[in-house]
């Protein structure tokens, strides 16, 4: 008998402002925790290739040119044998790892086979991934019912959830060609239906390539060119940027010499774009990306929020050094572009103020227009709004 629940409601202003990790890929672009799908024609290599990409998992290196988190994977190769899987090995690799860990024969679902999956958690703590091959031959039934299907793999995907890890299931393509490669998928919509994420591999006319396409919850759609030379599949495409998630680094930078920020998504875009050129942020994202890394950006001493006045609403961000565990020093790998107000002859920047704090004021001379006009600034304390920074002028007497 199913167990029951209390219904729990969570406001859309709650779901939109509660720090969420950002999604973490145990293979970029491809595999995150969660419950995935690898269909693929016959013996079109789909073990194969499994096992490759655990191995690279295991040993920390790239697969198909995509990073890895290195940790422990378990295989299930449940329609294997050890001499088999011996000779695949040595076909793979001459350097084995502790790290990949093989397994025969488990149960079924519903008769242990969920025990089976903590157990592999319980005694690997850097448990990455679990590769079931194949998922029919984990399930009691041969039912072929949306509602059969949907159930089994919604089961494992709650167990993928529940430990923190991927679980892939490796599966079979239908004989009929169809233009949407998730429809090639065995079985009925309830298995695309219940996955996080699809793996799906197959042939391309009269050639020896292959296309694996990908799609999912909350991940990008791909389609990767892949070509299987001997045990290996090889990556056909030029392999993605390794690109940083430099996020935590740039607000740091920016915010040890900004104090306070308050203003609009779109200022602060605009602003970072300036002071790091070579970044890309998006107006409509600024405040997720300080959601997503709530951890880090803490940890370096920036707390931020929201605020409404007027129908307007504004991000607060506030730097404090006593809380940054970098000890305020520049994180950004790139010096960035020095925050220094852009003046014209017709910029309003007399109309511009903030409350100087006596202990932090210096004096500096701005060119605008043809003139050098005398500006005290509040350096540990600027604020920045729209384009200009806000500064207070003094009435010098010379």
């Amino acid at each position: 008998m199913t167990k029951r629940i209390e219904i729990e409601f969570k406001s859309s202003v709650e779901i939109m402002n509660t720090p969420m990790k950002k999604r973490r890929f145990i293979v970029d672009e491809m595999i995150y925790p969660g419950l995935h799908v690898l269909s693929g024609d016959p013996k079109i290599g789909k073990s194969w290739m499994m096992m490759d990409m655990c191995l690279a998992i295991a040993k920390g290196e790239k697969f198909l040119g995509r990073k890895t988190e290195q940790g422990h994977v378990v295989y299930m190769a449940l329609e294997d044998t050890s001499d088999n899987l011996q000779m695949r090995m040595y076909e793979l690799t001459d350097e084995p790892t502790d790290n990949l860990q093989y397994v025969l024969l488990v149960n079924t679902l519903g008769n242990g086979l969920e025990d089976d999956l903590r157990k592999c958690k319980e005694t690997f703590s850097d448990l990455k991934l679990i590769v079931i091959d194949t998922l029919q031959k984990v399930r009691e039934t041969v039912d072929m019912k949306y509602g059969s299907d949907y159930k089994d793999v919604s089961t494992l995907k709650s167990i993928a959830d529940e430990l923190g890890i991927a679980i892939i299931l490796v599966h079979h393509n239908r004989k009929q060609q169809d233009s949407n490669p998730n429809n090639m998928i065995l079985g009925t919509n309830g298995i695309p239906g219940a996955a996080d994420g699809l793996l799906v591999l197959t042939h391309k006319s009269d050639s020896k390539n292959a296309v694996l396409n990908i799609s999912g919850r909350g991940a990008p759609s791909l389609d990767i060119n892949v070509i299987r030379e001997g045990a290996k599949w090889k990556l056909l495409d030029k392999p993605p940027d390794d690109k940083p998630d430099n996020f935590p680094s740039v607000i740091h930078d920016f915010m040890l010499e900004q104090k306070e920020f308050r203003g609009s998504a779109s200022e602060l875009c605009e602003l970072l774009c300036k002071k790091f050129p070579s970044e890309e942020f998006k107006n409509n994202w600024m405040y997720r990306e300080l959601l997503q890394h709530d951890e880090e950006v803490h940890s370096l001493g920036i707390s931020y929020g929201k605020t409404k006045s007027n129908g307007t609403r504004s991000i607060c961000v506030r730097y404090e050094a006593d809380r940054d565990s970098s000890g305020s020093k520049l994180l950004y790998p790139e010096s960035g572009v020095p925050a220094v107000p852009e003046t014209s002859s017709n910029a309003d920047i007399s109309s511009q103020t903030v409350t100087p704090y006596a202990s932090d004021v210096k004096t500096i001379a701005v060119p605008v227009g043809d003139k050098l006009i005398e500006w005290a600034v509040t350096v540990s304390r600027i604020s920045w709004r729209s384009k200009a920074l806000k500064l207070s002028r003094f009435n010098l007497e010379h």
